[in-house]
């Protein structure tokens, strides 16, 4: 393996993702269900770093839905770089710096002129790469981050990954049989794991091998390469991770995963009264062994400035939110880490039919004539609504200078999923900072809507039809190409009356068209 790789898999691309837990907007909204400042007020421009950004998708959604702010990308991988690079100029996207470096060189003062930022995000980087480079990572922080700044990091988490390592053991070993690229050894030291498994080998989870065997047989091997078998994967508890922040003044405050920041939600009676018997720097950690979370999406503040309680409730409900599911999507009924949870009827079902006409504030949604507000308090809205995916924040005023820069970047984006095959791509919307996700017949409609085609059925369908046939692709069903040319137009008709009655209104509302 080549030194400058220092024990991280490099020999193949890190797979490409949009991932909303890392933007402004939904860390912001950690901060206010916390009680705490966020870095920057709401609307103002931002300073925003990525550490080991891959191929940016993220990065590039931020900036893209933010032209008013400044977001810089880093990754040792300079194939990662140049492709980000490249969707950057398509996109005219031209407040992003992304630049090839490790983070030793950072510290070495490689990138020159940086500036001070509000948040730093390191997403899938901690639990990763040496101790060293996490040290280098600390030493970056405390250097670049400003005060009450926020640090965004996602590490896989002990206990809950501690059945994990010996798998993960096993398949790095046998990695270093072969001397073939990532994606091919991991598929076969994942092989040999099975066969040691079938044999009789003790302390191999069944659960992983059989998780692992559906993400061969789904062509992920990608990402099992990435997630298996870096020299320096090791999974963390949160006490360390937290005393290895505090290095750079940092505070734990909270956690992205929003339903995580309830209590109620997350732990019987008795586990709140346990954990409460604790000091605030153990009761963290002591809460994963209930909680048995084999991944942290945590964010620290340098400097948390507490917001006063007297005005949190209103600060909360001023923040507007938008629906970003279809009506027919949307549910009382959510997944919580205990189970599932149903939300008061009475608040909750006005409030959802008024944000199928318009964004609301939370304030609003609670003035609503027959929405009992009561039973819900703005805190619970925000963290319910954002937290359930169903509603995202609207931190942003809409300019036509901002869509026209989403646009840009949208049509890039989606051209550049096209040539890759990938079904599914990320969609930046000026409103929300942030983005939604589509699938491929979206994707479709959206390049040619926004390329002059009339938001009328037929008009659309021929149009989508025309695209497809254009880069020679088909739809698929089950898993199989439609070769029929008849099939392919009747699905893409049947959604195109979905995506003009459901989707498009959608994308307006958010500022993504």
């Amino acid at each position: 393996m080549n030194d400058w790789t220092q024990g991280y898999v490099s020999d193949i691309e890190y797979l490409p993702g949009f991932y909303a837990e890392q933007t402004p907007a939904h860390l912001d909204a950690v901060c206010m269900l916390r009680g705490v400042e966020p870095p920057v007020a709401q609307g103002q421009p931002f300073t925003y770093c990525e550490l080991g950004c891959g191929v940016a998708e993220t990065a590039l959604v931020i900036a893209a839905a933010n032209p008013k702010s400044h977001v810089w990308g880093f990754d040792f991988n300079p194939a990662h770089i140049a492709r980000a690079r490249a969707l950057a100029g398509a996109g005219k996207v031209g407040n992003i710096q992304l630049e090839e470096a490790s983070f030793e060189e950072l510290n070495a003062g490689k990138v020159s002129g940086l500036p001070s930022f509000d948040y730093i995000a390191l997403h899938g980087v901690w639990s990763w790469v040496s101790l060293e480079n996490r040290q280098h990572i600390v030493r970056f922080i405390d250097r670049y981050l400003k005060p009450g700044g926020m640090v965004y990091v996602t590490y896989n988490a002990l206990p809950g990954w501690a059945s994990v390592i010996p798998l993960q053991r096993m398949l790095l070993m046998f990695s270093g049989v072969g001397h073939d690229r990532s994606d091919r050894r991991v598929v076969q030291s994942l092989e040999r794991a099975l066969q040691f498994a079938d044999a009789g080998a003790v302390g191999l989870s069944e659960e992983m091998l059989k998780g692992l065997k559906k993400e061969r047989d789904n062509a992920n091997v990608a990402y099992l390469s990435h997630e298996y078998l870096n020299e320096h994967w090791a999974p963390c508890y949160q006490m360390d991770v937290a005393r290895d922040l505090s290095g750079a003044k940092l505070s734990f405050v909270g956690t992205a995963n929003l339903l995580e920041n309830f209590p109620d939600l997350s732990l019987s009676g008795e586990q709140r009264d346990l954990l409460a018997q604790l000091p605030p720097a153990l009761s963290e950690t002591a809460r994963d062994y209930f909680l048995q979370r084999t991944f942290r999406r945590d964010v620290y503040m340098r400097g948390a400035r507490p917001i006063p309680e007297r005005r949190l409730d209103h600060r909360i409900s001023e923040k507007r939110l938008s629906l970003v599911v279809p009506p027919s999507a949307i549910t009382r009924t959510v997944k919580i880490p205990r189970g599932e949870a149903t939300l008061n009827e009475g608040f909750y079902t006005p409030a959802f039919e008024a944000l199928t006409e318009k964004p609301h504030t939370i304030g609003e949604l609670r003035d609503l004539p027959h929405a009992a507000a009561k039973s819900a308090s703005p805190r619970e809205v925000l963290g319910m609504m954002v937290g359930t995916r169903q509603a995202m924040l609207m931190p942003n005023s809409i300019s036509e200078e901002a869509l026209a820069g989403v646009r840009a970047f949208n049509l890039a984006h989606l051209a550049a999923c096209a040539d890759e095959g990938r079904a599914v791509c990320a969609l930046a919307a000026a409103a929300t900072g942030s983005a939604v996700t589509v699938r491929l017949i979206e994707m479709l409609a959206y390049e040619v809507l926004v390329t002059g085609t009339a938001p009328e059925i037929e008009a659309l369908t021929d149009a989508m039809w025309a695209l497809l046939e254009k880069r020679g692709d088909r739809l698929r069903q089950e898993g199989e190409l439609i070769q029929d040319a008849e099939e392919n137009r009747r699905i893409l008709r049947e959604n195109a009356e979905v995506i003009l009655a459901g989707a498009l209104p959608l994308w307006q509302r958010i500022g993504a068209i």
